[in-house]
């Protein structure tokens, strides 16, 4: 028996998928709950920005819609679209829109989130860094307004117009060729980025925002500009004119990206921009990230038009976690979406840390499962395998064997297996003891059924042997001897009996009666009866050459129909048949001189010319009326 098929390792087999299967799901399952909280913590703080965002987008328009909508309609704006000079223009609505915007701006900051006090920022399980400092609010929000080297006053918001066509209204001064300032036209004039080769006053039905890119200064680089698209139109007959352009920085989103800088979660920094013009705007992220997130927001936007989702974009070999609003959906301008992502790096190195534990921890799981699962199965595979030997003793007919008795359970079946093992034992004896005292084949039958031999008609050869002289010879013969002899030749020519057949009836004294047809038939009894007749003949002579004291044999047979079964008692039962022919078949024996094979006709007939017959005298035989034909088998 192999290791693997053994009661011990079947065990191990078992036992260990079990314990791994539990470790490796314990992973599984730590490690989805650790994700699902950290991506939780994050889209919190992305929905925290866009709530931000649009708090700040619904008060700007609540603001300024109204406002700008009148200055539409004033006949100076009015009549400087006519005339198509922007310069007519400034003197009049400049001031007052510098003024709005001012106002708004500052009410903006007054509302940004409180930057931390003290000077240091305190990270979730982190010390804090000397770095980490902010200035106090209102100084930090106006950095994000000021251009290199202006003031807030100085810092106008963005303002232009637009004719019918979509072209920005230029000053006489930028016809002549001095230089344009941001105030006066966009980074990408003469015409609006967001048309195309639309027409303008199909796009423009009503007043609508959008966001733009500027220039900010050398330093500031590039900034997003939140702005209010309100149509003109003449009074009188309705004629679309063009449109009032009124942008304002996206301060409090501006300035709430800054101040999440001082944010970081406990595995990384969270990073935010906002993608506008097919470019990302950030102070977050890095000048050499914002391409790749640009692009997977690109081809994110593309394929669904979904106004959230959350991507998995790999950045120099690392992973990152982005997920982006749409924050103008309605518009019929292109959109604008607000991206944050953060690096997966260190939560990797979490969950890597944590598998590692987890390998550690199962290895040592397995160890101790597999040092209780030997001192477990030594206790249960010692006896299992006697078990098993011993049944495989039994099974070699060793009824004698026994297993040892434990006070486990396995005691119980040790037990069991013992009183099984008796009960087979004793079985055996029984069986050895009726197959001494009777014909194995008539045993076996009984021991199926007990009914089985019940009284039947059968077509038999009966062969009787007897001993010639065997009474003169023994009568002065001491009792052993003559149990010695008889047991010699009564063994080898119950060998015969069996070897072509038959079924060893009785023995009486010196005589055996065979049986050939019952109680099972060979199909061609007759000739077997005749052939184990002729093989005792012979094996009796090469005794006589052996033995102490020579013997000489006669056989009888006789074919016919005899009644078969078990006769006798309720208590002692012997098989065998009786009728006339077997009368004949001892008759026959009676008259045979040794070393002869007589016979009846029917005999003679059954055999046919397969064996060569003799006809002798008829003779008159003892319980028979008429004299019998009979015949001596060559």
């Amino acid at each position: 028996m192999t290791f693997f098929s053994s009661f011990r390792a079947k065990l191990i087999l078992t036992i260990f998928p079990v314990v791994a299967g539990v470790l490796i799901g314990a992973l599984l399952l730590a490690e989805w709950k650790f994700s699902a909280t950290y991506q939780r913590l994050f889209e919190e703080q992305f929905e925290n920005q866009i709530t931000s965002v649009n708090h700040a987008k619904n008060k700007r328009f609540e603001a300024l819609s109204s406002v700008l909508e009148k200055l539409a309609q004033t006949p100076a704006t009015l009549k400087a679209m006519r005339e198509g000079d922007f310069t007519k223009v400034t003197g009049e609505m400049r001031p007052a829109l510098e003024k709005l915007a001012k106002e708004r701006l500052q009410s903006e900051i007054g509302n940004l989130p409180k930057p931390p006090t003290g000077g240091m920022i305190q990270r979730p399980g982190l010390p804090g860094r000397p770095d980490d400092r902010r200035e106090e609010k209102g100084k930090f929000a106006l950095e994000m307004l000021r251009p290199q080297g202006s003031s807030l006053s100085q810092s106008a918001p963005f303002i232009a117009l637009i004719d019918h066509k979509g072209e920005f209204v230029r000053s006489q001064r930028q016809r002549s060729g001095s230089p344009v300032t941001e105030q006066e036209v966009s980074r990408r004039s003469p015409k609006i980025p967001w048309l195309g080769d639309s027409n303008f006053d199909e796009t423009l039905k009503q007043q609508e925002v959008g966001y733009l890119i500027v220039e900010a200064g050398d330093k500031r680089g590039e900034q997003v500009r939140e702005v209010f698209v309100t149509p003109m139109r003449d009074p009188n007959d309705g004629k679309f004119l063009g449109a009032i352009v009124f942008g304002l920085p996206m301060i409090s989103l501006a300035d709430r990206v800054l101040y999440e800088q001082s944010k970081r979660s406990e595995y990384g920094e969270i990073m935010s921009g906002i993608y506008v013009e097919e470019k990302l705007v950030s102070a977050t992220v890095p000048e050499d990230q914002r391409e790749a997130v640009a692009a997977a927001v690109a081809r994110s936007l593309n394929q669904s038009h979904r106004e959230k989702r959350e991507l998995i974009l790999p950045i120099d070999g690392v992973r990152h976690r982005l997920i982006y609003r749409v924050l103008n959906p309605e518009s019929p301008f292109p959109q604008a979406v607000q991206v944050s992502f953060y690096s997966l790096a260190a939560l990797d190195r979490e969950i890597g840390d944590l598998r590692r534990s987890a390998v550690g921890l199962g290895a040592a799981a397995l160890l101790v499962a597999f040092v209780l699962v030997m001192l477990t199965s030594r206790s249960l595979s010692g006896p299992v395998s006697q078990l098993v030997i011993a049944t495989q003793k039994i099974e070699q007919g060793n009824f004698d064997v026994r297993v040892p008795v434990t006070r486990n359970e396995l005691g119980r079946v040790a037990r069991a297996f013992n009183d099984m093992a008796s009960g087979l034992a004793l079985q055996e004896k029984y069986r050895s003891v009726l197959n001494a005292v009777a014909d194995r084949t008539v045993a076996e039958r009984l021991i199926e059924n007990r009914d089985a031999l019940v009284g039947e008609l059968r077509d038999v050869s009966i062969l009787f042997c007897d001993i010639r002289g065997f009474t003169a010879l023994t009568e002065k013969m001491p009792p052993h001897e003559v149990i010695e002899l008889l047991n010699e030749h009564m063994t080898a020519l119950t060998k015969l009996a069996y070897d072509h057949g038959g079924i060893v009836d009785k023995f009486v004294g010196d005589l055996i009666m065979v049986l050939f047809g019952a109680p099972v038939t060979t199909g061609n009894d007759t000739l077997r009866a005749v052939e184990c007749a002729q093989a005792m003949i012979r094996i009796r002579r090469e005794l006589n050459h052996t033995s102490r004291h020579p013997l000489e044999i006669g056989i009888g047979i006789a074919t016919g129909s005899v009644v078969a079964g078990c006769m006798g008692s309720d208590q002692r039962l012997s098989y065998t048949v009786l009728g006339h022919r077997v009368n004949l078949a001892s008759r026959l024996c009676g008259i045979a001189q040794a070393g002869e094979i007589v016979c009846d006709e029917e005999t003679a007939t059954a055999l046919g010319e397969a064996v060569a017959t003799t006809p002798l005298p008829p003779r008159q035989l003892k319980g028979f009326s008429e004299p019998m034909a009979i015949r001596k088998v060559n």
